[in-house]
C-alpha cells in the first residue's frame, strides 16, 4: 500500500510507528478553535517535512497548517524552546543542554517514568498523537 503523501511538498505522512494516520482526538485538540469548522471529518496525516507549512493532510488534498493550530510543532521549527515533549513540557533546547550537563540524561528517564505511571496525554498534545520518547531521544543524540 502507498503511503499517502502531503500535497503541498510531497513528503510521505508519517508518525512514530510509521505511516498510519494521526488519531482524531489528537488533530480536535491541538486546531484553533475558530478553525474547527474547517476540519473534515477523516483520516489526517502528519507531515514532518520542516519547509512545509502543512502539519495535517489528508488523502483528498485537504491540509492544516501551522498557523490553524494552538501550538509550535518542534518538526517545523528551528531547534530552541518549540516542545517536543509536549505533556511535560521539554524543548529539545532543554533536552540538548541535559545531554551536555549530565553524562546519563535526565529528561528521557523522568519522561519514560512519568509514561510508565500514565501521567502523559500524548494522543492530546503530541501533534503526532504519539508518545515523545523516541523524539527526545533524538535530541539527545544530536549531542553526542
Amino acid at each position: 500500500m502507498a503511503h499517502p503523501v502531503c500535497p503541498s511538498c510531497a513528503a510521505a505522512g508519517i508518525e512514530c510507528a510509521g505511516p498510519k494516520a494521526v488519531p482524531q482526538i489528537t488533530v480536535d485538540s491541538l486546531v484553533k478553535p475558530e478553525h474547527h469548522k474547517d476540519i473534515p471529518a477523516g483520516a489526517f496525516y502528519f507531515c514532518p517535512a520542516k519547509s512545509c507549512d502543512t502539519v495535517y493532510f489528508d488523502t483528498g488534498g485537504r491540509q492544516i497548517r501551522k498557523g490553524q493550530l494552538s501550538m509550535g510543532v518542534w518538526q517545523k521549527e528551528e531547534p530552541g524552546d518549540t516542545l517536543v515533549c509536549y505533556c511535560f513540557g521539554y524543548s529539545a533546547k532543554n533536552i540538548m543542554e541535559d545531554a551536555r550537563e549530565n553524562s546519563l540524561p535526565t529528561i528521557p528517564l523522568i519522561v519514560r517514568d512519568k509514561v510508565k505511571a500514565g501521567e502523559c496525554q500524548c494522543d492530546t498534545k503530541n501533534p503526532r498523537g504519539s508518545c515523545c520518547l523516541g523524539d527526545v531521544a533524538y535530541w539527545v543524540k544530536q549531542v553526542e
